[in-house]
């Protein structure tokens, strides 16, 4: 009985102090992965974010920014993925690009490997013209595309493969036509394209639109969102012209697969607590940084939507 007693007590003490070092989450400190070089949009925002999370996950808490560059994010992505499934490696994905490179073969992971805890910025795609140009809509440019002897050239602020370049590619499997894509290698020159009227249109982010949108320089025909964007609210989407596209440069945050639930949940509220903290909120809104939370099971359910997106498209019009 003695004995019994002693191993009853050994295992409830073993419980005990297990459930208190899973509550103390995170024992130790976090590395926060960044997939590219310091400087860069997202390194920004991950050592924005990183301080305010440290705030709401309390404690202790301290996280640490990484930078692994190179091979277009997959070197970053692969150590999110093969990191210890504790909670103590997280780092920031960027979709589609992270979806591309899987789509294409070319990663030692799978979408399938990755926790999504929620995403913290979306940065739609926007489809835009000089401000002379005699199309004022989605349709006047298909149907110009469709009567013209040789595909439009279209401007992409992006390389083969980015999230302007897919955009494109979706827009016109869904548009039944094609469209020629000049790629600029940057958003400077394809704006100065853009404002001289050198291309007849061309793709790139909201962000890199506003101002001279505001400034009337250029014309938003098409927005790339669920819903008309906050910032640009006269500028209709895509899918108002009835056509689904929804693509744009998305920057969540990731762990590996396996990571207890009760830490994908104080992660999930740490993030979307620091995204409704008021000193962020107002960095963010002079910045015009488009935020857009979505919690782990929406974050999967959109990431999960670039993949089949991206796997049609890549079955019709490869982009490499």
């Amino acid at each position: 009985m003695i004995k019994r007693l002693s191993i009853s007590a050994a295992l409830a003490a073993t419980l005990l102090m297990t459930g208190a070092a899973r509550a103390e989450y995170p024992e130790k400190p976090i590395e926060m992965i960044v997939a590219f070089a310091p400087g860069g949009g997202t390194d920004v925002a991950a050592r924005s974010i990183a301080r305010y999370m440290e705030k709401y996950l309390g404690g202790s808490a301290r996280i640490g920014v990484i930078n692994k560059p190179g091979a277009g994010g997959e070197i970053g992505w692969t150590t999110v993925a093969q990191g210890k499934p504790d909670g103590s490696t997280i780092g920031f994905i960027n979709a589609p690009a992270i979806n591309a490179l899987v789509v294409e073969g070319k990663t030692k992971f799978k979408m399938g490997d990755l926790q999504p805890i929620a995403n913290l910025v979306y940065d739609p795609g926007v489809l835009v013209v000089p401000k002379t140009s005699a199309y004022a809509s989605l349709k006047d440019l298909i149907d110009a595309a469709k009567k013209a002897s040789t595909p439009l050239v279209i401007g992409t602020s992006g390389a083969s493969g980015s999230s302007e370049h897919i955009a494109l590619l979706n827009f016109q499997r869904l548009a039944g036509t094609k469209f020629t894509p000049a790629f600029f290698g940057g958003t400077a020159p394809v704006r100065q394209a853009v404002l001289g009227g050198h291309v007849p249109a061309a793709t790139m982010n909201l962000s890199e639109a506003l101002q001279i949108a505001r400034e009337g320089n250029i014309k938003v025909i098409g927005v790339m969102s669920a819903e008309r964007s906050t910032y640009l609210p006269d500028a209709p989407t895509f899918r108002e012209a009835g056509y689904d596209v929804v693509v744009g440069a998305s920057r969540g945050i990731a762990a590996p697969k396996g990571v207890p639930a009760d830490v994908v949940a104080k992660l999930e509220k740490a993030i979307d607590q620091a995204l409704k903290d008021p000193e962020y909120l107002d960095a963010a809104k002079k910045a015009e940084i488009p935020l857009q939370y979505l919690a782990s099971s929406d974050f999967k359910a959109f990431l999960d939507r670039a993949t089949t997106d991206l796997e049609a498209t890549w079955k019709a019009t490869p982009w490499k």
